[in-house]
């Protein structure tokens, strides 16, 4: 059984200790190696600082230790990495942190230490798996626009949302993320659709007294559905192409969309593959990363999109 890794400081638990970088990192690394999953707002609020404070500690104060962010924003070592095989014991930690702590008048104080227990905490750990993430817009979640669109999705309250040139009255739904974008993913009262709503171009809101019923469930049965931000509410078509044997493989390992279903495998190796979806732009982008091995059959409008398209591309050159 692994044990705990626990840092001390002197003295006690004060406040103010948190206000020191030195105890402030060490106490995000032993979160970590405990697998607490924090997210930046808990470590903000914990340690009194800001929330940009945090995101500079896991973006360049702790750089060098492979820390990894879930989808739901919460921060963790990646699998098989532990402070316990670190280099140094916990007795030799805590020392060498009592004896740095009588130095804290020096300049650069925090640079200096934080540089050196990057370095005495790195190991001899390899980890077998390396996975990309993808890249996710930065949302600053302390703010106060996001906290009220927070609190006006959890109260079921309808918002008037302060646009450029316009208000529009919604139900709040979700803050959802498409291709690494945050969006407000909500219902439009003009029309009755469902619609997303990019959050970096919402200015304001305004809370109204009245609430909408739909349930939280039923929001994220649809998002389970939604490719894009393009969701159109109530339109739903199938898509149908052709999958060359070379890249076959591919869509048999892998579900490209959720919607994605392998209707038939010819004898060539080929499949076919049909998809649901709301709008074209839910697997446009798809099926152009995969030409010229992959061929629209169904719907015959956006087979013709796809090949004029590429004709008007090809006028170009």
């Amino acid at each position: 059984m692994e044990k705990t890794v626990r840092f001390k400081t002197t003295g006690t638990k004060r406040k103010a200790s948190y206000d020191k970088t030195i105890f402030r990192l060490m106490g995000i690394l032993t979160k970590l190696s405990n697998n607490e999953m924090p997210t930046v707002k808990e470590l903000a609020e914990e340690y009194s600082v800001g929330v940009r404070t945090i995101q500079q500690d896991i973006s360049y104060r702790l750089l060098e230790f492979p820390i990894e962010k879930t989808k739901e924003h919460k921060y963790k070592f990646i699998d098989g990495y532990s402070l316990n095989k670190t280099a140094l014991n916990n007795d030799e930690m805590i020392l060498l942190q009592l004896s740095l702590s009588q130095f804290r008048e020096v300049s650069d104080f925090d640079k200096i230490t934080t540089k050196l227990f990057n370095k005495l905490l790195k190991t001899n750990f390899i980890n077998p798996y390396y996975i990309k993430q993808d890249d996710i817009q930065d949302i600053d979640i302390d703010s106060f626009l996001i906290e009220r669109l927070e609190n006006a999705i959890k109260d079921k309250v309808h918002i008037v949302l302060i646009l450029d040139n316009q208000r529009i009255e919604v139900e709040p739904y979700k803050i959802a993320a498409f291709d690494g974008i945050w969006y407000l993913f909500a219902k439009d009262e003009n029309d009755s659709k469902i619609k997303t709503f990019m959050l970096g171009k919402i200015k304001d809101i305004i809370a109204l007294s009245h609430k909408h019923s739909k349930e939280h469930k039923d929001i994220e049965k649809i998002l389970d559905k939604t490719h894009s931000a393009w969701y159109e509410d109530g339109q739903i078509f199938e898509v149908i192409v052709k999958v060359d044997s070379q890249i076959a493989v591919y869509f048999e390992q892998k579900s490209f969309l959720q919607s994605q279903k392998i209707k038939e495998k010819l004898p060539c190796g080929s499949l076919i593959i049909s998809f649901e979806v709301t709008h074209d732009e839910d697997c446009d982008n798809l099926i152009k990363s995969w030409l010229p091995n992959i061929e629209v059959l169904e719907p015959k409008r956006f087979r013709r999109k796809i090949v004029n398209e590429l004709q008007e591309y090809i006028k170009r050159f």
